[in-house]
C-alpha cells in the first residue's frame, strides 16, 4: 500500500492520479479550520474533468477540526484516472488517499 496527500483548494484539486491500475483502500478528509467547511469529490476518467457527471460527493459538511473517512467501498482506477476534490475555503481541508496497485 501507499499514500498520496494533498491540500484541497477551492477549485478542483487532484488529490490522487493512478499511475497504473489501482484501488483506493481509504480516503481521509481532515478539516484543519476553526469553522465547518464543505467538500465536493469527483472520480474523473483519464482525459476527463471534474463536473456533475463525475461527482460522487456533493456539499459534504465537515465540522471544524474533524475528519471524514471514505472507506465504504474501494474505488478502482485505470492509468491516468484521478480523484479530485473542491473545498469551500482554501487551506482548510487536507486529503490523504491510501491505495494499492492491482
Amino acid at each position: 500500500m501507499a499514500i498520496a496527500q494533498q491540500l484541497v483548494s477551492n477549485s478542483a484539486t487532484t488529490i490522487y492520479t493512478s499511475s497504473g491500475s489501482s484501488a483506493t483502500t481509504v480516503i481521509f478528509f481532515m478539516n484543519n479550520d476553526a469553522s465547518a467547511r464543505t467538500l465536493d469529490v469527483y472520480v474523473v476518467p483519464n482525459g476527463g474533468s471534474a463536473g456533475t457527471s463525475t461527482q460522487i460527493i456533493k456539499n459534504l459538511s465537515i465540522d471544524a477540526a474533524d475528519t471524514y473517512i471514505l472507506n465504504i467501498e474501494k474505488i478502482v482506477l485505470s492509468n491516468g484516472d484521478t480523484i479530485q476534490a473542491t473545498a469551500s475555503a482554501i487551506n482548510s481541508i487536507y486529503a490523504t488517499v491510501s491505495y494499492v496497485g492491482i
